[in-house]
């Protein structure tokens, strides 16, 4: 069988023409050999695969934007395909669990992706603004004609919560509603068809899923917090108690800050799960994987209040009492 890679095989018939060839993130050795072959830049899937198996060069196998000469050997082609040059044409952009819009419109802002924060809240509607009550500022884009998961969320609040926190390699001039279309392809790929068919179940939607998991993303850290941390949200909820969660008050200030004020806590806004109860208008966020999961499935418990320790602990308690003894002990209050 090595013999095979002692000759020189050539992808095509020679006639020299360079194609660009798009290898997806996530595809596999499979699909990519039958890419090359539906573009007509190898002539044999088979020799394609057994070489990348036999030189265990599969794994190293590049997404992005290849250029290919289908006068190629086996050989050359798949070092263009492990080399990293795709990545020229290419920049990596890194959205973090919990970030929200204007932590997003920052970012572009600092890696030149936009000029102006505008530039993403025109596109995909500004954080913590009701656009009925607001018909001055221009509409965002309505994306829910391309993504079904979209149609149930209310047409007069952004995006958030939908923009997907992941690693992304974009274009270096890629327009900013391609960037957006692939955070959105993401979201659609995560949430697969057996998580949709699950909140189905239960008889909740997504759009209630994600405000609740935006909310869990920034109150806990690990997987077991954040389902203990849905338990308590969901006991107070299924009595009708106020959520009182900081972040959503934070949302609504945009600060940054483990308490906030009397005076933030007594904005108006439907923002404000200490003013309103029930969950708030929309996300306050783009909640990860984890967090969502744990709004799916709460930890079952008898917790109605938490904490938040300055060493970054979660204290949860039963009743008010036990939680004001935990106040007074870690806090003085």
């Amino acid at each position: 069988m090595l013999s095979i890679f002692k000759i020189t095989f050539v992808c095509r018939n020679g006639k020299g023409e360079v194609k660009n060839f798009i290898i997806k993130d996530g595809e596999g050795a499979h699909q990519i050999s039958r890419n090359l072959k539906n573009q007509d830049l190898i002539a044999n899937s088979f020799v394609f695969e057994t070489y990348i198996w036999a030189t265990k060069t599969g794994s190293k196998i590049l997404a992005g934007e290849h250029k290919i000469n289908d006068t190629w050997s086996i050989k050359r082609l798949v070092n263009a395909l492990i080399s990293g040059n795709a990545l020229e044409n290419e920049m990596v952009i890194k959205i973090l669990e919990g970030w929200n819009l204007r932590d997003i419109a920052d970012y572009f802002v600092k890696e030149g992706i936009i000029k102006e924060k505008e530039e993403l809240y025109d596109l995909v509607g500004y954080p913590a603004v009701d656009y009925n009550q607001n018909p001055n500022l221009p509409k965002p884009k309505d994306f829910s004609a391309e993504y079904e998961f979209l149609k149930e969320k209310p047409k007069n609040l952004s995006l958030e919560g939908y923009l997907f926190p992941d690693t992304y390699r974009v274009y270096k001039d890629a327009k900013l509603e391609d960037i957006i279309k692939k955070m959105l392809d993401n979201f659609d790929h995560k949430i697969s068809s057996e998580i949709a068919g699950e909140i189905d179940n239960q008889g909740k939607n997504l759009y209630d899923i994600l405000t609740l998991a935006a909310i869990i993303e920034k109150e806990a850290k690990t997987p077991e917090d954040k389902k203990r941390v849905a338990g308590v949200y969901y006991n107070r909820l299924n009595i009708g108690m106020a959520l009182q969660a900081d972040p959503t008050v934070n949302y609504i200030t945009d600060k940054v800050t483990d308490r906030p004020s009397y005076e933030d806590i007594e904005t108006d806004s439907l923002f404000n799960t200490y003013k309103y109860p029930g969950l708030p208008p929309g996300p306050i966020c783009n909640p990860g994987l984890d967090s969502i999961m744990a709004a799916i499935y709460p930890g079952k418990n008898d917790y109605m209040y938490f904490l938040n320790t300055p060493d970054g602990q979660l204290i949860f308690s039963k009743t008010l009492a036990e939680h004001k003894r935990n106040r007074e002990k870690y806090f003085n209050d």
